[in-house]
């Protein structure tokens, strides 16, 4: 008896294990999401559009669609809201939206037809950065800064930020007629989170400013320490690889990227094996007997490079 209990407990345990998220998430397939804003035919003033939507029972997410005229997909965004502002163009559009969970989604509503318009009220409209992208991270202080122009601007003003141990700001330009700007290199004086901020302008109003950051890195990363297996240590076919890569000392830590290099022979001529990793241990299986040599290099979010690791020999048997 004791046996089939078991056996029985197994079989449970198996089952909750293969399902336990769709037993969880809520069946919503053949629920509605309601559409609140923008509805069939509105015309939208400015290029600032909020899309609004009734919430749903069982929905963690919502995903977007905004489609162009010309049958383009424009937008196709995951929101866990029940809102969403994006900056669109003078066009025609249609959009609509679906709730989803881990296990289950709704259909999508029917495509809702809407305009935007230029406007010379810029007070409720936004300017659309374009370069560098949202926490570009950089090792090169020759930046050049673009957005999207706007309808019925007179100009664009710029401002710098250097975030520090506090926001100084570094560099300011008003008048610009262009829709890009590009920054001296001395005004990156040291690696730094720095915050770049646009606003237009025209006679009788003026957006507040867009902001994003970027992140001067010139730092190298530490040269990684190779930790296990040991030099010419004896091993199996599968082989645990690890290391470590020291601690930043720069004023900004970029995320590294790893990469390890396994070759037939000592100067790396013959490389059998390259991959990139975030972690510090990659496992590897031999399909040859043989002695092998290995190597790490560390690559920062920057585009630092590290030099390499010394190399460790391992005899696979």
């Amino acid at each position: 008896m004791k046996i089939i209990n078991n056996t029985f407990l197994a079989i449970i345990l198996l089952f909750l294990s293969l399902s336990c998220d769709d037993i969880l998430e809520e069946d919503i397939t053949n629920d509605n999401v309601q559409i609140s804003f923008p509805k069939e035919g509105t015309v939208i003033e400015g290029n600032t559009v909020q899309f609004t939507w009734q919430s749903i029972d069982g929905a963690d997410d919502y995903r977007v669609q905004v489609i162009t005229s010309n049958q383009i997909l424009e937008v196709d965004s995951l929101m866990s809201t029940n809102t969403f502002v994006y900056t669109l163009n003078p066009g025609s559009y249609q959009w609509r939206i679906r709730g989803e969970n881990f296990a289950y989604e709704t259909t999508y509503t029917f495509p809702v037809n809407f305009s935007v318009e230029t406007s010379d009220d810029l007070s409720n409209q936004n300017v659309s950065l374009l370069t560098p992208s949202i926490d570009f991270y950089t090792n090169n202080a020759n930046i050049i800064c673009t957005w999207n122009e706007l309808s019925n601007v007179s100009s664009y003003s710029f401002e710098l930020i250097k975030n520090l141990s506090g926001e100084q700001t570094v560099f300011k330009e008003t008048g610009i007629s262009s829709n890009s700007l590009t920054i001296d290199a001395d005004v990156f004086d040291e690696d730094a989170e720095y915050i770049w901020k646009v606003k237009a302008i025209n006679e009788t109003s003026e957006t507040q400013f867009s902001q994003r950051s970027l992140f001067l890195d010139r730092e190298i990363p530490n040269q990684p320490a190779l930790a296990s297996p040991e030099d010419q240590d004896t091993t199996t076919t599968t082989v645990t690889f690890n290391w470590t890569n020291g601690v930043d000392s720069g004023n900004i830590k970029s995320s590294i990227t790893n990469t390890i290099e396994i070759a037939s022979d000592v100067n790396f001529n013959s490389i059998i094996h390259s991959a990139n990793t975030e972690n510090n241990t990659v496992q590897y299986t031999f399909t040859s007997t043989g002695t092998y040599y290995w190597r790490i290099k560390a690559i920062d979010a920057a585009g630092n490079e590290s030099d390499y690791s010394i190399v460790r020999s391992i005899i696979v048997e």
